[in-house]
């Protein structure tokens, strides 16, 4: 055997050994056995559950995004004149692989035809010292602006941009499993204003609080909903 001989067995067994770490061998599901629709409340603090189709969807029935997607919620809340309306969307995907996984907002609005004008990480205090990371966007169209506030689990982690997202997903690979993720959208229909996205936050925090303790994991994570009891 000569020396190119070793140097291409070599990267070959290299190549394979770093396949074979890659290669998940445990699920993390926090969902389980539950459906999505029956953790969230149908009354939130101020806000009551009301019939509505106006949303902008994170998937489209037949396309890839349709398969990334094993359970969704969509639902408006009334603030009931005391608050603004929330529109809810929560798209739930069993794995979290390279082919399916779950799809930014930034990508859904601007795919069909909506303008990103803002995007930032802003924090919401939920009990304690926990605090729920989550990005903020302003969506606008010739017709419609939007204020956004969405987070998203994969596991236990809360990627807050893209390039998290996938750094989670190749670290948890190297972890040697594969875990579920979710989506969780807020969005109100008004004009860009501080006190808009306090709303935002305010929905967001009082959601966490009203959902049982024990389903809480399946939106925030196991270690923030411990905080959270702690």
């Amino acid at each position: 055997m000569n020396r190119r001989d070793l140097l291409l067995g070599g990267g070959l067994l290299a190549a394979a050994g770093t396949a074979a770490a890659l290669t998940p061998r445990k699920r993390l599901v926090l969902l389980g056995d539950r459906k999505l629709d029956s953790v969230v409340p149908l009354k939130i603090a101020e806000w009551t559950n009301v019939p509505s189709s106006d949303f902008v969807l994170p998937k489209s029935p037949g396309s890839l995004s349709d398969r990334l997607y094993s359970q969704t919620v969509t639902r408006l809340y009334s603030g009931n004149g005391v608050r603004l309306p929330m529109m809810l969307v929560i798209a739930y995907g069993a794995v979290q692989n390279d082919l399916l996984q779950l799809h930014r907002p930034e990508t859904c609005y601007s795919a069909i035809g909506f303008t990103i004008s803002a995007s930032r990480v802003a924090q919401v205090p939920l009990a304690g010292t926990a605090r729920l990371p989550i990005r903020e966007l302003t969506a606008t169209n010739d017709q419609r602006l939007e204020q956004i506030a969405y987070w998203t689990r994969i596991g236990d982690d809360l990627p807050t941009d893209g390039s998290q997202q996938r750094w989670v997903k190749l670290q948890q690979q190297f972890d040697g499993y594969l875990s579920d993720g979710v989506l969780v959208r807020i969005s109100t229909v008004a004009e860009t204003h501080p006190e808009v996205f306090a709303e935002l936050q305010d929905f967001a925090k009082a959601m966490v609080l009203s959902m049982r303790p024990a389903d809480r994991d399946v939106l925030i994570g196991r270690p923030l909903a411990k905080v959270m009891v702690a």
